[in-house]
């Protein structure tokens, strides 16, 4: 395959993307390059930067290289969508989901503003399918929570519970456009251990719709700063204020006051007893031990995927590679295999 790395890493991108059947604009290819280091690591060849200076990968040179001829017999562009040849099909499929992601939005925010109440909450992210746009008409919201140190088995118990209540909660069979509650870490874990292509692409998609601290977001930019070694460019990624739910200071004022209460030792007895309750719940679900995804449950992190899309996505990804030419070692998972 005679393609510089640059353009190696386009290709990779868009083989990536179109196993999520989303066809990308050129500037979604450069937000979400894969980092061309980390194809050379696959091919098991040392990056020569002197051949090609990392510093002349920017948006100009992306958008450049896509209309290269190296690139032709492998892509194709349409309206603005860069595609891998002959699947020109997916450009349908993306602007009917973005009107089903339009829809789930309204939803999310609707809802979520209602999470200001709650206290211990540092920050809320939409992730999954949502927050690229990219929502089935069967989708669920994904949230990414993260609450308090010392206070995570609370602010799972009282999320739960409202949504619980209000019938929003995704549960058993009831999926579609239901909160999936699937995620929660603390400001002192704000680390995910769990570096891989796919969950690299998972994360840096995910939209911070309720920041409760001061830069919280940046931290956990900077805490999951591993993400650079598989997409170039993402220390790019900012905040979408659009997305942002409205800062409502009567419901920040009912949070502060509950954070008064149980920041005592009634607090910390009953994130205790919460704690011992879910864990047990957690340890005998059906579903705890699948061989396909991950469940943890401890005081920093509560991960609930134990049916992950990631291994199915990968193989095809790497299908992908290998029926375009591409000469590298599998990518591999997070560790569920």
């Amino acid at each position: 395959m005679n393609l510089t790395y640059l353009e190696k890493s386009i290709l990779a991108t868009i083989a990536y993307y179109d196993v999520l059947d989303y066809p990308m604009t050129g500037f979604e290819v450069f937000k979400y390059l894969i980092n061309p280091l980390h194809i050379a690591r696959l091919s098991g060849i040392d990056f020569n930067a002197e051949i090609e200076p990392m510093e002349n990968i920017n948006l100009i040179n992306v958008l450049r290289e896509l209309k290269s001829e190296n690139l032709k017999p492998y892509i194709d562009e349409k309206n603005g969508f860069y595609f891998l040849r002959s699947r020109a099909g997916i450009i349908e499929t993306r602007i009917e989901r973005q009107k089903v992601s339009d829809e789930l939005w309204k939803r999310a925010k609707k809802y979520t503003k209602y999470l200001q109440v709650i206290p211990f909450i540092k920050m809320i992210l939409v992730s999954g399918s949502l927050a690229m746009s990219n929502a089935r008409k069967e989708s669920d919201i994904d949230l990414l929570i993260v609450a308090k140190h010392k206070r995570i088995w609370t602010v799972r118990f009282l999320i739960t519970l409202f949504f619980q209540l209000i019938g929003k909660r995704r549960h058993g069979k009831k999926t579609v456009g239901k909160f999936c509650l699937n995620h929660y870490i603390t400001d002192k874990s704000l680390k995910i251990n769990f570096p891989s292509l796919y969950n690299a692409q998972i994360y840096s998609h995910m939209i911070a719709v309720f920041e409760n601290e001061q830069n919280i977001y940046n931290r956990f930019q900077f805490e999951n700063r591993w993400i650079t070694d598989y997409l170039y460019f993402y220390d790019l990624q900012k905040i979408d204020n659009q997305r942002k739910i409205k800062n409502n200071s009567f419901f920040n004022f009912i949070a502060k006051t509950k954070e008064l209460f149980l920041n005592t030792l009634i607090g910390s007895v009953l994130e205790k007893i919460l704690g011992f309750f879910q864990r047990y719940h957690i340890k005998h679900h059906p579903l705890r031990n699948k061989k396909e995804g991950r469940v943890l449950a401890n005081d920093n992190q509560l991960e609930f995927h134990p049916i992950s899309p990631e291994m199915k996505i990968l193989d095809k990804y790497n299908e992908n590679m290998l029926r375009l030419g591409f000469e590298l070692e599998r990518e591999r998972d997070s560790g569920l295999s």
